[in-house]
């Protein structure tokens, strides 16, 4: 009697440790070192003899984060900030992109405005501050004129330098199949340039972030930055950590809604990357 052998049903394949940690680097990277951080800050305030007066705790910001989010104290300051800094990114990205298209595709345009652009862009920005009061008013505009002029020209330069990294060889390549002006400035220029402008945006919203916290510190009665100023007169050092923590996970959630808008409208930029 013949007896036929039978194959071994295929094992469930197991992922191996390597393939888990290229997939999950980043995340499994950055979680660490942030834990590890804060776990030597928390060590150095509770056993290295640190004042609370000069260091507060992880774990007493966290505590008083969520108290003034519970009894719903820090609205009214969140509120404030974010109308500022929201119109002020907004009106610095609607205006820088276009600015910078322009300087980037004429050479007329860009010698006429890069010496005003450069010489804003290194002056000391907080010093237009009392001028904008008196102009405008103590109100949220001179705030919102602050954050715009603070931001707009890392915008611009950025916007700039996209375009004329761009090779010419694609332009004239276009041009020579009869493509208008629009159809090389929507389907070859802005493409081209999408990094740079994103990453213009990113440096803008953090500079929108500091001024905004600035104008506020000396034309403010409400905010983040006028707690932030208050708390610190006030010895509060808890509460200038909530602030400041409020602000830097605010920097870190746009940025990384960045990073997700430029992977899906510039898909191509990481493909490379990867390969």
């Amino acid at each position: 009697m013949e007896t036929h052998a039978v194959a071994p049903l295929d094992a469930p394949e197991v992922p191996s440790l390597s393939a888990f940690w290229m997939k999950h680097r980043t995340a499994i990277t950055r979680t660490v070192a942030i834990v590890s951080f804060l776990f030597v800050w928390e060590a150095v305030v509770r056993w290295g003899g640190v004042s609370p007066l000069f260091l507060s705790s992880p774990s007493a910001v966290a505590v008083r984060t969520v108290k003034v989010f519970a009894n719903g104290s820090i609205y009214p300051s969140l509120f404030a900030t974010a109308y500022v800094a929201i119109w002020g990114a907004f009106l610095a990205i609607a205006a820088g992109v276009p600015v910078g298209l322009l300087m980037g595709r004429s050479t007329l345009v860009r010698d006429t405005l890069e010496p005003f652009i450069m010489a804003m862009a290194s002056a000391p920005i907080v010093a237009f501050l009392p001028l904008l009061i008196i102009w405008l008013g103590i109100g949220p505009t001179s705030k919102i004129a602050l954050v715009f002029i603070g931001s707009v020209f890392v915008v611009v330069v950025n916007t700039e330098s996209g375009v004329r990294q761009i090779d010419q060889r694609l332009i004239e390549t276009a041009r020579s199949f009869t493509a208008t002006e629009a159809e090389i400035l929507t389907k070859i220029v802005i493409p081209g340039a999408l990094p740079f402008i994103v990453a213009g945006v990113r440096l803008a919203i953090a500079r929108v972030l500091i001024m905004v916290v600035v104008a506020e510190f000396y034309a403010a009665t409400v905010g983040i930055g006028y707690m932030i100023f208050q708390a610190g007169s006030q010895y509060d050092t808890t509460l200038v950590f909530v602030g400041v923590a409020i602000l830097s996970a605010t920097g870190v959630i746009a940025n990384a809604g960045l990073r997700a808008l430029e992977r899906r409208i510039a898909p191509w930029m990481h493909t490379e990357q990867a390969s």
